[in-house]
């Protein structure tokens, strides 16, 4: 009985892997978002995905947003493909914008979710720059 079991510490997933057309199709949408102007890049340009991945990983202390984990974005991705007719990216701008806006409606918690870490991600990264480069 002198032996205890020991519970080692939770194991956790040290990065999210897309493929390439889940990243695609996450820089499609990323965009979409977050239209680009003369004072701002596109958020693809930024390689903003990794960021955003970042914070969906569950950490010691911090448990994964409910709203948003990768299984519920991967969920989201494929439904936008299929309603897209099999490839979100290959559908014109004005359908994908009607996607976006169809699952806003559908699921506005998860979508409110995206759209604030993708902000969120983005603001910050370009701060981040903006700081180094007046360093």
């Amino acid at each position: 009985m002198s032996e205890m079991l020991q519970l080692s510490p939770p194991l956790f997933k040290q990065k999210i892997e897309l493929s390439l057309e889940e990243r695609a199709q996450l820089n499609t949408i990323i965009d979409l978002l977050i239209p680009s102007d003369k004072d701002f890049p596109p958020p693809s340009s930024l390689q903003l995905i990794d960021e955003l991945l970042h914070h969906l990983l569950p950490r010691s202390g911090r448990k994964t947003p409910l709203l948003l984990s990768e299984k519920r974005l991967r969920s989201a991705l494929k439904e936008l493909n299929l309603s897209a007719g099999g490839d979100f990216c290959e559908a014109s701008s004005e359908k994908q914008q009607n996607l976006l806006r169809y699952l806003e409606q559908r699921d506005p918690a998860f979508f409110q979710s995206l759209w604030t870490l993708v902000n969120h991600s983005y603001y910050t990264l370009l701060a981040s720059r903006l700081h180094s480069r007046l360093a």
